[in-house]
């Protein structure tokens, strides 16, 4: 089996008619995990459009879900390439490479307060400040973004929920009057004391997990708005 190297970024998968949103967690040159709230059943066809960094067109490929998460990890689901493009193929390799070259760390894009951190980020992170609501399963709790990537989002909060939690949110995007809708993945928190510590924002980072189509061109539209008001 290849090296499956942690890297996020954006992916679009589709099966039968019904296609989602949401982003990676790993991938090697044999295949992807797809982060996924319902996983479609194993041997499933999926047609993926893979968003990579340092791409400006999205890599097109087909796949088979090849196994699930196991229990007690991130939901989603491991997609076995059944055809790539030479040019698609080389694509993936390269990002491969860059990402084999980086020093062992933390998975390659995890929202954290610190760009530092994580020399081996595959999209930029943008500071900004806009509303966000979300919710676990009881009320939804309005609260503030301090950052948005392609991938994620920070969102300041005293009262994180605990990691892995899927949370459902709602952003008040820059440039944008009505909410955008999504679900998503607590991967990293930061608890109000631990905040005091480091002289940083409490919260939590939430990679996006699930969302439609549109959801991906307006957090586009709201990242070339945050670069545009600079």
């Amino acid at each position: 089996m290849q090296r499956r190297v942690p890297v996020v970024f954006p992916i679009r998968f589709a099966a039968g008619n019904v296609a989602t949103q949401t982003t990676t967690r790993e991938l090697s040159r044999e295949g992807v995990f797809i982060r996924c709230l319902e996983p479609p059943p194993a041997r499933t066809a999926v047609r993926l459009k893979l968003y990579l960094p340092g791409t400006r067109e999205c890599v097109q490929a087909l796949a088979v879900v090849h196994e699930h998460a196991v229990p007690g990890m991130e939901p989603g689901f491991w997609a076995h390439f059944v055809e790539v493009g030479e040019r698609e193929r080389s694509l993936i390799e390269e990002t491969i490479a860059r990402r084999e070259r980086a020093t062992d760390a933390k998975p390659i894009g995890a929202v954290s307060l610190q760009p530092e951190d994580d020399p081996r980020r595959a999209f930029p992170r943008y500071q900004t400040r806009f509303a966000v609501r979300f919710s676990t399963v009881q009320d939804f709790v309005l609260e503030y973004a301090a950052n948005i990537s392609a991938g994620g989002v920070f969102v300041h909060t005293e009262q994180p929920p605990p990691l892995k939690t899927v949370v459902s949110i709602e952003m008040q995007l820059p440039g944008s009057d009505m909410p955008v809708p999504a679900k998503g993945i607590v991967v990293h928190v930061i608890s109000k004391e631990e905040a005091a510590r480091r002289g940083a924002l409490p919260g939590m980072g939430v990679q996006f997990a699930e969302a439609n189509d549109e959801f991906r061109s307006r957090i586009d539209a709201a990242i070339t708005h945050i670069l545009k008001s600079e």
